[in-house]
């Protein structure tokens, strides 16, 4: 019984060692932000959104447990995404680059209302047309390319190794204290 005991401990300890965390997911107040920015708009019979990158961003800011946003801010934050969505609308530009500078300012001053209603600060590199967004002076999402690393990350890989080669001579040292291999 001692053995079989011992064995099932093991296995459990293996397969527990290997299991990955995850967050939560979002509340209310965080996914009514997410479903306003994934809001989409038809110009001339274009489909127009934020890009998948950008969304993926503000998902994962928002996910994080320090993040808290109320439903006043959610509210806020939704129409001024509305109002974000007709103005591009009513420019009938499917780019930004299709916009005239008088309506990428007032863009631009919509993005900064929304972003300070969740404490958030947004920086603009005009040489490079890139907006970033910064969460007590860091940043949380741009638009700027990222470079891409390609190629298996060694040391990840690395401590997953270790830490099963640990776990497996725990359990054969444990094995061979219960005199299994006898």
């Amino acid at each position: 019984m001692k053995k079989a005991l011992l064995m099932v401990m093991c296995i459990l300890l293996i397969a527990v060692a290997f299991q990955t965390a995850s967050a939560a997911g979002l509340d209310a107040n965080k996914q009514k932000v997410i479903d306003a920015l994934k809001s989409s708009i038809t110009v001339n019979g274009k489909e127009v959104t934020l890009p998948s990158d950008l969304l993926n961003q503000a998902e994962n800011y928002l996910k994080r447990d320090d993040v808290t946003i109320t439903s006043t801010q959610a509210d806020s934050i939704a129409e001024y995404v509305e109002s974000a969505l007709d103005l591009v609308k009513s420019s009938g530009a499917t780019t930004v680059s299709d916009l005239s500078a008088s309506e990428k300012t007032e863009l631009l001053s919509i993005i900064n209302n929304a972003a300070a209603v969740a404490d958030l600060t947004v920086v603009s590199d005009f040489s490079k047309n890139t907006i970033s967004v910064l969460a007590d002076g860091q940043m949380v999402a741009t638009d700027e390319p990222a470079l891409k690393v390609t190629g298996m990350a060694f040391n990840t890989f690395a401590v997953l190794l270790g830490f099963a080669a640990l776990a497996l001579t725990g359990c054969f040292v444990a094995a061979r204290k219960a005199k299994l291999f006898e």
